[in-house]
């Protein structure tokens, strides 16, 4: 507490800092492997993993950017996809996901939006952008202007939305799952039938879910920048 105003730090916060150091450590491993690797022999292991990854990431960014600056948005897009599929799954190690956190993805979706903003300055010059929210008709720059914003409310709202519901739904199902344990007798007293549908549960919500909506968003964000070169 400082003075009259109370401070708490929110659970997400550790999990932010643990899932950027899980970032920093898997980018930093990927290079020390690619770096170590023969150029001569075939890839194998983590130097495989990397290559495809980033392979990937850049045809991805290739094909919805469609502009000969595309190789320079695909490093940001790549650390996007592993922080949103690290924070969406992390969940499966009993640690809180950062995702679940409103204040999150809105950063997320808000430092997407400078990116596409900046995309369309790049493109259009300064009085190009300015110009674009009074077009057709200066009267529609309200429009232009809350249609710009629109993707930051989207984004984040999506990635939060669908996150925070499968941690609800879960929680839902194991609350009913003890409950019809309880009427067994002796072994009612634990939740044994929740751990047999937790495989697949997880799986689900944790690990499919986590990459689709990890996924779709660096897919918009692509998408995003390339309308802007359109």
């Amino acid at each position: 507490m400082i003075g009259a105003i109370n401070l708490k730090i929110q659970v997400e916060v550790i999990s932010i800092f643990i899932v950027s150091t899980l970032v920093i450590a898997l980018v930093l491993a990927m290079h020390r492997s690619i770096k170590k690797a023969d150029p001569y022999a075939k890839p194998k292991g983590l130097t495989l993993l990397a290559i495809m990854i980033v392979e990937s990431l850049n045809k991805l960014t290739k094909d919805n950017v469609k502009d000969e600056s595309a190789p320079k948005y695909a490093p940001y897009v790549g650390v996007l996809a592993f922080y949103i599929l690290i924070s969406n799954t992390i969940g499966l190690l009993g640690i809180t996901q950062p995702t679940k956190n409103y204040s999150v993805t809105l950063t997320l979706a808000l430092i997407t939006f400078i990116l596409v903003q900046h995309a369309s300055i790049k493109h259009n010059g300064l009085k190009g952008y300015i110009k674009g929210y009074f077009d057709p008709h200066p009267l529609f720059f309200i429009m232009n202007f809350f249609g710009t914003l629109a993707p930051v409310i989207s984004m984040s709202v999506r990635l939060f939305g669908n996150i925070t519901s499968g941690s609800i739904i879960l929680l839902l199902v194991y609350g009913f799952t003890a409950y019809i344990s309880g009427f067994i007798p002796v072994l009612g007293q634990i939740n044994f039938i929740g751990p047999f549908i937790a495989p697949f549960l997880h799986f689900y919500f944790d690990l499919f879910v986590g990459a689709i909506q990890m996924f779709i968003f660096i897919s918009l964000t692509t998408v995003y920048v390339g309308n802007e070169f359109a």
